[in-house]
């Protein structure tokens, strides 16, 4: 494998010779990160199509949570964690395949473009996939079976997701709100185990000296424990909402900024704020308070900044 990866080194190499694109290229990278994912989304939720942005965030959610899993069973290094040759124009710590930029481009973009079904926006899907990916080249944090990984594992999500979602969706409207919150709590626990198990399962594969020490934080469970708290807050946000808050996201464009402003807002401050203020260790305890950090943000933004938003008479109800 050491081999293979090598002979890519070139690609990285070469593209990193064009001058004056590293800030374009991070412009673009920006795209497929968490924080431009949590500005649409809010967005979108809010102010545009609730449905759609409840949608995209579970789909979002579900489908990071599987490229931990198998970033983190595969343990393969990123291109400058090979070779000094290539520039650190982005910094992460994770193992690079499958490329998360490039999974999560795929899944959202061609999600919203199945949804929209108009030609505009496969188009737009189409090019935002290829400049995410093509930006990861660049800046030096994967190689491109990386991409071609993302893309494919991204690719067989989505199916899969479609398939499934109109089977699972009916039988949780038949569990009410308790057995919604109920099940939001099961699907967040599966992401934990499902890091534990990844984890293990590499338990006897140590990295190769040479690139270990960026992956010092590789095998780390902090991204499970994020995104299972994501889960569940988005999981029980979106049960709360449907029984009691539901609102509809059109509206005059005033409303729709105030709404963005009180939302963003809102997931900004717990964000940032319970970051400062919560413990982070030891590490059970700062991983227990990372899920309590993600869960309220992701409750806050999809089920209580609705009420708050109905009750100042800035949405209708749904």
């Amino acid at each position: 494998m050491d081999t293979f990866l090598q002979a890519q080194l070139s690609i990285n190499i070469a593209l990193q010779q064009i001058g004056g694109l590293t800030t374009i290229m991070q412009g673009f990278t920006f795209l497929g990160s968490e924080e431009f994912f949590i500005i649409a989304l809010t967005l979108i939720y809010l102010s545009i199509d609730s449905s759609l942005g409840g949608r995209v965030v579970l789909l979002l959610l579900i489908g990071d949570s599987l490229n931990g899993f198998f970033k983190m069973i595969f343990h393969l290094p990123r291109p400058y964690w090979m070779d000094a040759r290539v520039k650190v124009l982005a910094q992460e710590t994770s193992y690079g395949l499958p490329s998360g930029h490039a999974q999560d481009a795929t899944t959202v973009w061609f999600f919203i473009a199945y949804t929209l079904r108009k030609r505009w926006a496969w188009i737009a899907a189409l090019a935002l996939v290829l400049l995410i990916s093509f930006s990861r080249l660049y800046l030096g944090v994967h190689f491109s079976i990386d991409v071609i990984g993302g893309w494919i594992i991204g690719g067989i999500f989505l199916v899969a997701y479609l398939w499934i979602e109109p089977m699972i969706k009916d039988q949780l409207l038949n569990l009410g709100m308790w057995g919604q919150i109920g099940a939001s709590l099961g699907a967040a626990i599966i992401v934990i185990l499902l890091g534990a198990a990844a984890q293990a399962a590499i338990a006897s594969s140590p990295d190769a000296a040479t690139w270990s020490a960026f992956a010092k934080d590789a095998r780390s469970l902090e991204t499970f424990v994020s995104r299972a708290g994501a889960l569940f807050g988005a999981g029980a946000g979106l049960a709360m909402m449907y029984h009691g808050a539901r609102f509809n996201a059109a509206g005059s464009f005033k409303n729709r900024a105030i709404r963005f402003v009180v939302g963003i807002s809102g997931v900004l401050v717990l964000r940032f704020g319970l970051s400062a203020i919560f413990p982070k260790e030891p590490e059970m305890i700062g991983f227990f308070f990372r899920f309590v950090r993600y869960a309220i943000m992701l409750w806050w933004a999809l089920y209580l900044a609705p009420w708050v938003l109905l009750k100042m008479k800035l949405a209708e109800r749904g």
